[in-house]
């Protein structure tokens, strides 16, 4: 019986070790900005492209981190992040962007995740030191 239980605990502790978020703990100056966020009045943000799933985002600095899981392996994927500009009047005020997935016709089925990088420094809302940004069903306070 001992062994048995003792079984179930060490499954149970792998089982959530793997379940984990990931956290960021690099300094903001030693993490290289990647891609800006692209701001369009008109883009839809409905339309994400290749299917994807969003895993966490965290913020540092003027930096979005977002871990992202898709399926593929055999081709480059691209990622590029979308605003329409319309930030929601609440406190602090929101503002909804689109994670937008090419995928290059890549049709294999390797699980792949991926952290990207974005520069969120030009979405700043000029009247507030805060934003609440909603990325699919994730959102984050953005303090500066």
């Amino acid at each position: 019986m001992k062994k048995y239980c003792f079984t179930a605990f060490l499954f149970l502790c792998l089982l959530t070790s793997a379940c984990h978020k990931k956290l960021i703990t690099q300094p903001v100056e030693s993490i290289p900005k990647t891609e800006e966020v692209k701001v369009d009045a008109g883009a839809d943000l409905s339309a994400t492209g290749a299917a994807y799933r969003i895993d966490s985002i965290g913020i540092v600095g003027d930096v979005l981190f977002v871990f992202v899981n898709y399926s593929g392996g055999c081709n480059e994927h691209s990622f590029e992040l979308i605003s329409n500009g319309k930030y929601a009047k609440s406190l602090p005020p929101q503002l909804s962007l689109c994670l937008k997935h090419s995928n290059n016709g890549d049709m294999c089925k390797k699980l792949v995740s991926q952290e990207l990088k974005f520069d969120i420094s030009k979405i700043k809302y000029q009247a507030s030191k805060a934003l609440e940004i909603k990325l699919g069903d994730k959102s984050i306070n953005y303090n500066y």
